[in-house]
């Protein structure tokens, strides 16, 4: 199941405007971050915006075989494009590709 979340019109990784595609996803985020079983997107954007600068595109949640993931595109200095994936319960990196 996978929780899109689009961000527009960023000027950094630390500030965030997102629209959720559905309410019902919305929803599902919304509780799994108030029972604790997972970090907010906030607290994710936080914890990587000293080793992962640049301008947040593209933002989805999505869970895979019960493990909730934050899938971030980050657009770097000189136009390269980051993926992180990253843990939604412990905030660890799970996955960082650059091209």
């Amino acid at each position: 199941m996978a929780l899109a979340i689009g961000v527009i019109c960023l000027t950094g990784i630390g500030t965030l405007s997102s629209a959720i595609a559905s309410s019902g996803d919305h929803q599902r985020a919304t509780q799994a971050v108030e029972s604790g079983e997972i970090l907010s997107l906030r607290v994710i954007l936080e914890r990587l915006e000293s080793s992962n600068p640049g301008q947040v595109l593209e933002v989805e949640l999505e869970q895979k075989k019960g493990v909730w993931i934050y899938e971030l595109k980050i657009l770097k200095t000189g136009g390269r494009l980051q993926k992180l994936k990253v843990d939604a319960k412990t905030g660890t990196v799970l996955s960082d590709k650059e091209r």
